[in-house]
């Protein structure tokens, strides 16, 4: 390649980096970020009125001072300068302020008026009720024990007085199925009395499936049939608290799934308002990857802003929930208020603070070390024992000859 070809490449280069500099300054006006100042001073004192010999002898001092990070490092340093660079953390956009204020207006809404939207999720229950498969699998599934509703056990709240309707004790209620016995428990001047049977209150013996695979197929059919009611099934392991020996407890349990806290309202109800949240926020933020980078893949960087922006919009809505959880209890009592407290997003608010305190951690680890950190690094190699029996040795070797 001529000499011409060489300077007419290094006025392309310079030019290109000059190009690229003042494009950078425009996007960080336009999105009030801070603006390089050393590369706008720079710019602006740039000679001006130059001729071509002149031009290119100046652009050549400039490639030769300005001097690229990657002729300095191989390639194992530039992976892992890549690495370190996808893992810093991203600056919020104006965009992204939006859309965690509309998605966290969004969940906030959903927690506002949640008896508005769990009415309109019992209605859309209610026409599943009315369909044939249900219908068809709710006769299948009459006279199981775990449906006894005698003396004790009875009245519209039987489902959260045994085990039989708590998917949090899957295995209790199997076994009933498999034996044809329904198993509860009450207490009777402090006393933990347990009652058994095997008919119906009208004496008709009660249905049995001894195959696993049977049983399993006739407890989610019920299951599913009683969901779609008002009364639904209780929460996960809800029935246990109407087992404790403290009477309070049990209270508390059974006039909350009789005020309306049951798996319907407690956890599907609240958790579309987290789905709409995540599908909001994470629409956005793979949208953003695409553009930017013809991918819908993400960084480290912009996967942890993800779950900063999810953070956010989900303690909006949790706020709401825990400020309206308490002005029910004040208006109201405990029990009725428990059913607006969004147990849903509390738990993924603490999911995404340790994962945001995780990747803060990551970041911080994957610093530069301190002058500090080098010296002692540096230092520590000569406390080695190779070095050490080196010292030996060159002492040794000196003391053979005469001083």
């Amino acid at each position: 390649m001529s000499v011409v070809d060489d300077d007419y490449i290094g006025n392309l280069d310079v030019l290109t980096r000059d190009l690229d500099a003042i494009e950078q300054l425009a996007a960080a006006a336009l999105s009030d970020e801070p603006i390089d100042n050393s590369v706008r001073q720079r710019l602006a004192s740039a000679p001006l009125e130059l001729g071509y010999a002149e031009l290119t002898e100046h652009h050549r001092q400039r490639r030769e001072s300005e001097v690229e990070i990657a002729d300095l490092l191989d390639p194992v340093a530039l992976a892992q300068l890549d690495e370190w660079r996808a893992a810093q953390r991203l600056q919020w956009e104006r965009g992204d302020l939006l859309v965690v204020g509309i998605s966290g207006l969004l969940g906030a809404l959903a927690n506002l008026y949640d008896h508005r939207v769990d009415a309109a999720v019992l209605g859309g229950l209610a026409q599943l009720k009315k369909s044939d498969l249900l219908r068809r699998w709710e006769r299948e599934t009459a006279r199981l024990p775990i449906d006894y509703t005698g003396p004790k056990f009875g009245g519209p709240t039987h489902r959260v007085k045994s085990a039989g309707h708590d998917i949090g004790r899957f295995c209790t209620a199997l076994n009933q199925i498999r034996t044809g016995t329904f198993e509860g428990t009450w207490w009777e001047e402090g006393r933990r009395m347990t009652g058994l049977a095997t008919t119906t209150r009208s004496g008709l013996p009660f249905a049995q499936a001894s195959e696993p695979h049977l049983a399993v197929a006739l407890l989610l059919k019920h299951l599913a049939a009683d969901f779609v009611t008002p009364m639904s099934l209780p929460l996960p392991g809800w029935t246990l608290l109407c087992e404790m020996p403290d009477p309070t407890l049990r209270k508390f349990a059974h006039d909350a799934y009789a005020g309306g806290l049951n798996l319907r309202s407690g956890i599907l109800t609240p958790g579309l308002g987290v789905l709409a949240t995540e599908v909001v926020i994470r629409t956005h933020t793979h949208l953003a990857a695409y553009r930017s980078t013809g991918t819908a893949q993400l960084s480290s960087g912009a996967a942890a802003k993800r779950s900063e922006m999810l953070l956010a919009a989900h303690a909006a809505a949790g706020a709401i929930s825990v400020s309206k959880t308490a002005a029910a209890a004040v208006a109201g009592g405990t029990a009725v208020a428990a059913r607006h407290l969004n147990v849903p997003v509390l738990l993924r608010i603490g999911t995404l603070a340790l994962q945001v305190r995780s990747d803060s951690a990551s970041r911080a680890g994957a610093g530069a070390p301190s002058w500090e950190g080098l010296l002692a690094e540096e230092g520590a190699t000569w406390t080695l024992p190779e070095a050490l029996t080196i010292a030996d040795l060159l002492a040794g070797s000196t003391s053979e000859f005469p001083q």
